[in-house]
């Protein structure tokens, strides 16, 4: 369900500027209009089809097994859209006031359905442009690289919402799952 929406409000908004200009993460008209929607609805449009791709291949892949965490359905979905407001809320306090800082895409949430995994799965492999790589080294590279890369803000990506939305996934994981933890340090010992 979130795929299939996300699917169809970002193809709308592809051929639809004022869509697209109406849902966007826009922390300065959020403040200055009271348009809070936006926390949530930046997250069903995208930036272009391949950055819409990327996220929801990673959602399909990723979503069946945190759909299984955070059961029944609406709960998984309470969580989806928690992890969309909490990962952006960083870059609403940074850029509140700045008229030019505007956001897109579902990776903050994407990132905490990725992160959920860690703790049941630490030594699950994900691919890596083809490379195996152990979930738990994953989460480590991937927290590192989104905090340095958020400190350098070299390029038009969400660093910031990757990492946040990262952190997001784990906590409310373990809020939800208090048995996560005993279960992810059961599977790194027993490595």
């Amino acid at each position: 369900l979130i795929i299939a929406v996300t699917v169809i409000v970002s193809i709308m908004s592809f051929n639809n500027f004022s869509l697209f200009e109406k849902l966007k993460f826009y922390p300065f008209v959020m403040l200055r209009d009271n348009e809070y929607y936006r926390g949530i609805t930046s997250g069903f449009v995208h930036a272009d089809y391949m950055h819409l791709f990327f996220n929801m291949l990673t959602l399909f892949f990723f979503g069946k097994y945190a759909e299984g965490i955070f059961s029944p359905s609406y709960i998984y979905i309470l969580f989806y859209l928690s992890a969309l407001v909490v990962s952006g809320l960083p870059e609403y306090f940074k850029n509140n006031k700045n008229p030019y800082y505007t956001a897109v895409g579902a990776s903050g949430a994407v990132s905490a359905v990725v992160f959920s995994l860690v703790l049941f799965n630490p030594w699950g492999t994900i691919y890596v442009y083809f490379i195996p790589v152990p979930f738990i080294l994953y989460a480590f590279l991937f927290l590192g690289y989104s905090y340095y890369m958020s400190k350098k803000n070299m390029d038009n990506t969400g660093h910031t919402a990757h990492l946040y939305g990262a952190i997001f996934g784990i906590c409310a994981t373990v809020a939800y799952r208090p048995d996560a933890i005993n279960i992810f340090l059961s599977q790194i010992f027993k490595f």
